[in-house]
């Protein structure tokens, strides 16, 4: 299953780097482009922004994720024990509604 990226228009994550639980937040970062090799005016850019708590801190990985027409979809990823299959599957799933609605109206 691919990533739709050219619906992703902001990332943000929240995770310490040192937890376990912070592999999917860490692994779908990898997978987004580089925002530095894209440019602003590219339709596939993505915004990232990531905050990365100390070792020693109890708050739980999570992720926000801005599409293309304002929906936003944000997961606890740390709360639900999510893995990056079920993180891509989630994130595919919008992704492919946002598409439809696009090729619909245009």
């Amino acid at each position: 299953m691919t990533i739709p990226v050219q619906t992703i228009t902001s990332f943000r994550t929240a995770f310490s780097p040192f937890s376990p639980l912070a592999r999917p937040c860490r692994i779908f970062l990898s997978l987004l482009q580089n925002p530095r090799t894209t440019p602003l005016s590219s339709a596939s850019h993505v915004d990232i922004k990531v905050i990365q708590l100390p070792r020693n801190s109890t708050q739980l990985p999570e992720m926000t994720i801005e599409f293309r027409g304002g929906k936003q979809l944000q997961l606890e990823v740390g709360k639900r024990k999510m893995k990056i299959g079920d993180v891509i599957e989630e994130v595919s799933r919008v992704g492919r509604i946002i598409e439809r609605d696009q090729s619909l109206k245009g």
